[in-house]
């Protein structure tokens, strides 16, 4: 899996992967926070998947942020 998006409680992912690279994105709705753990070889793909993980925070809001993780798969980013 070459990125991840973990929800945070207490200061720690709820779940533990081996992705050394993480950002943090905050949910634009609400205080939850998540970690977005990413391989070396997708550095370059960083803001696209910047973009997706927003969008799949947003979308998980209505579920009222329970599952652990969200899951995010790269399709390709449509360029304007």
């Amino acid at each position: 899996m070459a990125a991840t998006l973990t929800k945070i409680i207490n200061d720690k992912p709820a779940v533990s992967d081996d992705l050394k690279n993480e950002l943090t994105v905050k949910c634009p709705r609400c205080e939850q926070t998540y970690r977005l753990g990413y391989s070396d070889n997708e550095w370059n793909k960083v803001k696209d998947w910047l973009r997706l993980a927003e969008t799949a925070i947003r979308t998980d809001h209505a579920g009222r942020h329970e599952a652990g993780t969200i899951g995010i798969d790269w399709r390709g980013i449509r360029r304007r």
